[in-house]
């Protein structure tokens, strides 16, 4: 593989650990197919273990070492430590030309010093990344590693041995103008369900994606919109709709036939649901700026059905989103206050026998079942009807949680 590949992963990781996000990896320009997911798995892999990288490399790293520089040595360290098919000579040699070009000679023997001792180690480190275990083996935040630990103690381990590795990607079938079949040759994929089409590589997934026939989506949230059960005619109302997954997915059951009002807090994220309303050859849409913690006036009681799909940690997604994994969960103590005022205003829409699905892409409990149940319990108009919880070691891959609520009394 050339160097350009490995300073396309390095560049990358860097933007992902300054705040960009990890689905932004790989797009440099003027890569090959091949060389572009040689630099895609460097990244993302470096990330998934930036923290076991940080354990490994720590016997050899100076206090005063900038950041740029350790964040190409975890790059070359990935490669050594996880990476069967790259020889350690070439790792080493790779990580040490390009840090003469981006920081100098001084940094780059510097750099070929703790690239070659963590190589003589490389035995000695494994071992003593096994025997901390832990949130270092898992590489997560400290504090998250516990809090998982506590709600699942015997789980922890498959959740977080599940997180390393490209996770599979689910397609929803337009079944409006196309079936599982049709959307499964296009894609390169595998019939999963009626409605749903499985790839094991995003690039197949991504590639015909402007065809109008499918778009990506969980299989949470794809079991989320099959729960609400839309069906022609009816009116639904979509809470936090951006970018719109789960209320194209009702219209489609739908049949296109009935009203879908999708409101989101940002304006901006609005044209995102209806450029893929549009695509698929839905028009039942209608897009409204609304914060979600406060229920539209004049759709009180008047839906079938409500999608309240709330912001949350992701915790479920960290898979698919490493970067998640370094999140002190102090973070999400915000999101728990903000999750139970959307789902009390949004329960104010529905009619009597109408259904609101609750649901997060988290597998914290405290933004799951903790929140339902309370507000069953100050809400005695409402009861639960089934919940789940899918875990990201799992068959789906991810993490994510769905309850259906019913209203048994009218306003």
């Amino acid at each position: 593989m050339s160097d350009r590949a490995r300073l396309a992963a390095y560049k990358a990781f860097r933007r992902t650990c300054e705040g960009a996000y990890s689905n932004l990896l790989g797009k440099e320009e003027d890569l090959s197919e091949l060389d572009r997911a040689f630099a895609e798995s460097i990244a993302l892999g470096t990330l998934e273990r930036k923290l076991t990288l940080e354990y490994i490399a720590a016997p050899y790293i100076k206090k005063d070492t900038d950041e740029a520089t350790l964040y190409l040595l975890l790059t070359g360290l990935y490669q050594v430590f996880y990476m069967d098919r790259v020889p350690d000579s070439a790792a080493c040699d790779e990580t040490v030309r390009i840090a003469a070009g981006l920081f100098g000679r001084g940094k780059a023997g510097f750099v070929n010093a703790v690239m070659r001792s963590a190589v003589r180690a490389k035995a000695q480190r494994l071992r003593a990344v096994g025997e901390a275990g832990g949130h270092i083996a898992a590489s997560m935040n400290r504090s998250l590693y516990e809090m998982l630990k506590l709600q699942y103690p015997e789980k922890i381990d498959a959740i977080c041995g599940s997180l390393f590795g490209k996770a599979d990607v689910y397609l929803r079938v337009n079944t409006l103008v196309s079936l599982p079949e049709e959307v499964a040759i296009l894609t390169g994929g595998e019939v999963a369900g009626e409605k749903t089409v499985l790839c094991r590589e995003a690039r197949g997934a991504v590639k015909n994606i402007d065809s109008g026939k499918y778009f990506i989506q969980g299989a949470g949230s794809q079991r989320a919109v099959e729960w609400l059960g839309a069906e022609s005619g009816e009116t639904i109302i979509d809470v936090c709709a951006a970018p719109g997954g789960k209320c194209l997915g009702a219209a489609i059951d739908m049949r296109n036939e009935g009203k879908i009002y999708a409101f989101d807090l940002h304006e901006k994220k609005l044209p995102l649901i209806k450029n893929a309303a549009a695509k698929l050859g839905i028009n039942i849409i209608e897009t409204a700026v609304n914060d979600a913690k406060n229920a539209k006036s004049g759709f009180l009681g008047k839906a079938d059905g409500v999608i309240c799909d709330v912001p949350c940690s992701g915790t479920g997604e960290m898979r698919s989103k490493p970067e998640i994994k370094y999140k002190d969960p102090r973070a999400f103590e915000g999101l728990y206050k903000t999750q139970r005022e959307i789902i009390n205003a949004a329960a104010k829409y529905l009619k009597q026998g109408g259904r609101m699905i609750y649901s997060t892409c988290s597998i914290n409990r405290y933004e799951n079942e903790e929140t339902v149940a309370r507000f069953i319990a100050e809400n005695p108009g409402f009861s639960l009807v089934r919940e789940q919880l899918s875990l990201p070691c799992g068959a789906e891959g991810e993490g994510f949680y769905t309850a259906e609520i019913k209203r048994e009394k009218a306003l």
